[in-house]
């Protein structure tokens, strides 16, 4: 977000911290926990409040997967690359369940992946027999197990659904950070005594590091960042209540869905039908892309009635290869970054948040992250 002059505070709070981390998400949130665990003092600031942003607008899905198929991604980048992609995102998922236990969160059967034809069947089979021979657990069927139609599924037993806004406002509550909560940050400048300042509306705090965790919003507070992370919008819509009681989470067609306690049905996704107009940060729904998850779900449970009862946005990352970046800035070494989770930062946001801060305090390579790889 911007921030105008008559915006920010004529006496803004001052303050000093070893580390500042922005954007109060699941990547800022763990980025906080894991340099307080280090003894660190860490400031952890936010446009606005906990999982205000796509960490609270998502699904709830922790998925074993990125955004390109396990042997789309073989092919592309290498077997090699790929199975280090994927142990990270597995490390991940098993930690997602860990603290969700840990918060007392519910923790539900995680998305099928589900074919409409015999196409993606085939797919389905490929990227199932991908995972199988780097040795990820999978079953892949020639069946429906949520009887909805379709002609084959694939399912990762490891992964699960959860509250993600609870989630991430538990790990942010636990993480031993100073909360510095609706304080748009507006300009990070170097100062005379060599240190950082976080410069925000209602906040300027001097620091030793800054951890960009803003995703898709990362371009709006660095040029550099900005050619490398497009803001990619993210629709979701929730119906009336159904008698249909579906068994689980699903990823079909067009999107994906997931049945709430009451009845209710999650529906989102769509963006291929006008990808060009969701390569954008706006906050609002379109009519088209609501009709066409209307029309899914509706399809989905036999209902052409059934009426939508509430709908919003989110503000994903998109990177040109699909994958999270993490790094530092060429121009500002001391300010790091971990963004760019391109739709599947519950499968990696936490293992990004650890091997950003272990590349700058311990020297480690974040590889298979590594921003290096875009050029």
């Amino acid at each position: 977000m911007t921030v105008s002059i008559w915006q920010e505070h004529a006496t803004p709070l001052r303050a000093r911290h070893q580390d500042v981390v922005i954007g109060a998400g699941l990547v800022g949130g763990w980025a906080a926990t894991v340099l307080a665990d280090r003894g660190r003092d860490v400031a952890l600031v936010d446009a606005r409040f906990p999982a205000a942003g796509a960490s609270g607008r998502n699904a709830g899905f922790v998925m074993t997967n990125q955004r390109e198929h396990y042997h789309d991604l073989v092919a592309q980048r290498g077997r090699v690359h790929a199975r280090a992609l994927f142990e990270l995102v597995a490390q991940n998922v098993a930690l997602m369940r860990a603290l969700a236990e840990r918060f007392g969160l519910p923790i539900e059967p995680g998305p099928v992946r589900l074919a409409r034809d015999a196409h993606y069947a085939s797919e389905l089979q490929a990227w199932a027999e991908a995972l199988d021979a780097d040795g990820f657990e999978v079953e892949f069927g020639r069946t429906d197990p949520l009887d909805l139609g379709h002609c084959a599924f694939m399912r990762l037993p490891n992964d699960f659904c959860t509250q993600p806004a609870r989630l991430v406002e538990a790990i942010v509550d636990a993480s031993g950070a100073t909360r510095y909560d609706h304080n748009e940050v507006y300009r990070v400048e170097a100062t005379a005594g060599g240190r950082l300042c976080v410069l925000g509306r209602r906040a300027q705090i001097e620091c030793d590091h800054v951890w960009i965790c803003l995703n898709g919003y990362a371009g709006q507070l660095d040029p550099w960042l900005a050619q490398r992370v497009v803001p990619t919008r993210g629709q979701v819509i929730v119906t009336a209540p159904v008698t249909v009681r579906v068994r689980c989470a699903g990823i079909s067609g067009l999107g994906y869905f997931r049945q709430l306690d009451d009845g209710r049905l999650l529906m989102g996704g769509a963006r291929a039908l006008f990808e060009a107009d969701e390569y954008t940060a706006a906050d609002w729904n379109t009519p088209e892309l609501t009709h066409a998850l209307l029309a899914e779900v509706r399809r989905l449970v036999g209902d052409d009635d059934l009426a939508m009862d509430r709908q919003w946005t989110g503000t994903q990352g998109f990177t040109p290869d699909r994958s999270a970046i993490v790094g530092t800035l060429p121009h500002a070494p001391q300010v790091a970054f971990a963004v760019g989770f391109s739709g599947y930062g519950n499968s990696m946001g936490l293992m990004a948040a650890e091997r950003m801060v272990e590349h700058v305090l311990d020297g480690a390579s974040p590889k298979p992250l590594d921003v290096a790889r875009l050029g």
